[in-house]
């Protein structure tokens, strides 16, 4: 086993990266388990119909949502953990951006909820989830990810989470109700960003407050960060945006039951590379020898749970939905195990993507993520006419490939010291005997 590089500013680099994974995984099951609760609430109430309604209106949202992201998150995080004294110019850049876009977002879901929906229950239901926008510039878990105070992104998300359950639980009570499901998601976040702020300037800012301020440089590199989180959204939320255009409510709501099973399990996924970021730029920054032997460390550990959860997930993929949904979903099990692979795909693609963030080379990852989103965009659609929900999900299993290829490609090209997937795969499954000398 190779021993770790010097660093002269983290001793303990592993110590801390696992109290802050424990942190954030702590908080986000509990947060999962209880928002995956109020779904399968929703589905046993609205049934799949109903529920397609719901996700639809939920994928907009998301989609709409990383217009005002924009990748400045992942953007500030990194530069913050570079340089922690420059957080008050970051958080000033970052909100005053994120509220401009917010409008644009906003105008956005409007005009597409009057175009292209007809039902009124249904409009509500997206206007309501889009008043949320507002609020969501004030959220600021990337200064907190920026730090490594990986806590206070647990907790926030915890109230964002606990809150939307609670006004879900308390509110919806017939199928007629849905238009509750998006206030709850506007309490949610907006009780979510009072905390951020208070925390913000109980830790961060002190005294100091951020006036509005817009940099150029801001744009220029948080956009294609911002571009590879938008074509991601396309393929996880996107995903049921596009068949809601071409399927059925009924096939629409048993692929989204299976999406949100899937994408529920995929969040531990992005909170693992939410946590290793910070650490991988600092590494990047250090030397490439401390960036290949936390990459390398990183790549083991995955690969050994994906053969572990994607094995015992596609073997239960029918019990998993008659157990969360009733048994008017078990059409949508062969979607689930269809979702399994591209859970996989996407957990080992994950090294190269962030990889590749954390040296700075975002326009690359977007490129990875540009590929995945147009494979799911011809796909979908083409899968579900040829197989119906399972396969459209097949459409999102090779989009997750195409982008695991493509991101091992460039990485490998751009990346010094970043071993190939297949030399790591080996290294795991045969032992030791290939370990590079430290």
């Amino acid at each position: 086993m190779p021993e770790m590089p010097e660093h002269q500013e983290n001793p303990n680099p592993r110590i801390s990266l696992f109290r802050n994974f424990v942190a954030l995984v702590g908080a986000e099951a509990f947060s999962k388990v209880i928002t995956f609760g109020a779904f399968a609430y929703l589905a046993r109430i609205c049934g799949p119909a109903g529920f397609g309604y719901v996700e639809w209106s939920a994928a907009i949202l998301m989609c709409a949502s990383l217009i005002v992201d924009q990748g400045f998150s992942s953007y500030g995080a990194r530069e913050i953990a570079k340089d922690p004294g420059s957080t008050v110019k970051y958080v000033a850049e970052i909100v005053s951006a994120r509220f401009l876009l917010a409008a644009l977002s906003f105008a956005a879901i409007v005009a597409f909820a009057f175009a292209f929906v007809w039902e009124e229950s249904v409009l509500k239901l997206v206007l309501a989830y889009g008043l949320s926008l507002w609020t969501l510039p004030l959220l600021l878990q990337w200064v907190f990810q920026g730090h490594d105070r990986m806590k206070l992104v647990a907790i926030t998300q915890l109230i964002r989470q606990t809150v939307f359950v609670a006004v879900v639980i308390t509110l919806v009570r017939r199928a007629d109700d849905l238009v509750f499901v998006g206030f709850a998601e506007l309490a949610g976040v907006t009780v979510a960003a009072i905390f951020s702020l208070w925390a913000y300037r109980r830790f961060f800012a002190g005294k100091v407050w951020f006036k509005p301020t817009i940099s150029k440089q801001l744009f220029f590199e948080g956009t294609p960060i911002g571009l590879s989180q938008g074509f991601w959204v396309l393929r996880m939320f996107g995903a049921t945006l596009i068949l809601g255009l071409v399927a059925s409510a009924e096939d629409t709501g048993y692929f989204a039951g299976a999406m949100r099973i899937f994408i529920a399990l995929h969040t531990f996924v992005f909170l693992y590379y939410f946590n290793l970021l910070p650490s991988l730029s600092r590494a990047w920054v250090d030397g490439r020898e401390q960036f290949g032997w936390l990459f390398q460390r990183s790549i083991r550990i995955v690969v050994a749970a994906c053969v572990v959860v994607g094995s015992v997930w596609y073997l239960l993929a029918p019990t998993m939905m008659t157990v969360s949904y009733g048994g008017s979903f078990l059409n949508g099990a062969s979607a689930l195990q269809w979702l399994a692979g591209a859970w996989i795909a996407a957990a080992i693609s994950g090294h190269y993507r962030f990889g590749l963030v954390a040296a700075g080379q975002q326009k690359k990852e977007m490129f990875t993520s540009a590929l995945g989103a147009l494979v799911v965009v011809i796909l979908i659609p083409f899968g579900y006419l040829n197989g119906g929900p399972a396969g459209a999900a097949s459409g999102v299993f090779f989009a997750e490939v195409s982008v695991l290829i493509s991101s091992w490609l460039l990485a490998k090209r751009t990346l010094f010291g970043v071993p190939s997937m297949i030399e790591n795969a080996n290294r795991h499954l045969f032992g030791g005997a290939a370990e590079t000398p430290r």
